[in-house]
């Protein structure tokens, strides 16, 4: 890892939060729990609930790693308070947790690493289905396309979010976009690394190989209506799996079971889509070939009946003809 200057520290995890008392303590205490100890865990308060409050408050007690910053209600998602909390912090690098989601021990590890040779990172970004089955969001800091289509505002498209992001310190100073109120219509994240991304600076951005975040959005699967103490229950299951000295590995395979039932699921959708196009093509040129053919067939029989005529009345009209006919058998006198 590179020197750190003076009175920083490796990593500052920015986690917002409004009204989820019941998974803040698991969502920081799997910062905590990071392989790279140098860190500093910022609870962001958007006007925050007196439960919230008091587990905010507890952490910090707990551990000086922790700081809560309890602003009043900002405007949307109080994403001004992002700012604020980034401008007061100690790291290095800047890193990014939902209040209800969690990291997996070596997700800070992983982004330092990718951010010593770049400037925003992610880690493999997904989501866990209620079955607890692992989906995943397409897209690549790594490849262009996803990049262009991403800063396309006439495309509702985002595969990077806040839990499991992280970017330089030096990135969001050049970059002179700090986080700000979102328009209507789009997702904070979506705003922030799309402005980011378009600032004029270069931006170097990687996608990692791996997930090292456990996603469980709350707009998803019917979440939004689950109770509390759903959510936390949900949440425990995954934390006891995050604690595991084999949880990566665990989510590792999960991952890859996701990728590849969403592949079978994309490749039969391609192959049903493909299929039925090339039925329909075929039908066609079946039709097309068949209708060719008959006219063909029209077109030899007219020709050939034509010829005939033509060859009947030249021999009929011979001399030849006229002169032989009462001697050609089978006639019986009649005129041929």
């Amino acid at each position: 890892m590179p020197a750190l200057r003076p009175g920083m520290t490796r990593a500052s995890v920015v986690i917002p939060t409004h009204d989820h008392a019941s998974t803040l303590r698991l969502a920081v205490e799997s910062v905590l729990q990071q392989t790279v100890p140098d860190l500093e865990v910022l609870i962001v308060g958007d006007g925050v609930t007196d439960a919230v409050r008091s587990v905010a408050s507890e952490l910090q007690r707990e551990d000086d790693r922790v700081r809560f910053l309890d602003f009043e209600k900002g405007p949307h998602h109080g994403e001004i308070h992002r700012d604020t909390a980034i401008r007061q912090s100690t790291g290095e690098i800047i890193a990014y947790l939902c209040d209800d989601d969690l990291m997996m021990p070596e997700h800070l590890a992983d982004m330092v690493e990718l951010l010593a040779d770049h400037d925003l990172a992610q880690s493999l970004n997904g989501y866990v289905n209620p079955d607890e089955s692992i989906g995943i969001f397409s897209g690549s800091l790594d490849d262009e396309r996803y990049v262009a289509r991403l800063c396309d505002p006439s495309k509702h498209f985002n595969f990077i979010g806040i839990t499991g992001t992280a970017h330089t310190r030096d990135i969001y100073d050049r970059a002179g976009t700090p986080w700000e109120t979102t328009p209507d219509g789009v997702y904070p994240d979506q705003h922030q690394w799309r402005r980011m991304l378009l600032s004029g600076q270069p931006v170097r951005g990687t996608t990692s190989h791996r997930m090292t975040v456990i996603g469980m959005p709350t707009s998803m699967h019917g979440r939004d209506s689950w109770s509390p103490e759903e959510r936390l229950a949900e949440l425990e299951r995954w934390a006891d799996l995050a604690r595991s000295p084999g949880g990566q590995d665990e989510l590792d395979r999960r991952v890859a079971q996701g990728a590849i039932g969403q592949l079978r699921w994309w490749t039969m959708h391609a192959f049903d889509t493909a299929d039925l196009q090339a039925a329909a093509e075929r039908n066609l040129s079946d039709a097309l070939r068949n209708l060719a053919d008959a006219e063909q067939r029209a077109l030899d029989e007219h020709v050939l009946r034509a010829e005939a005529e033509r060859r009947v009345a030249t021999i009929t009209s011979s001399r030849w003809w006229r002169l032989g006919r009462r001697i050609r058998p089978g006639l019986s006198g009649r005129e041929a």
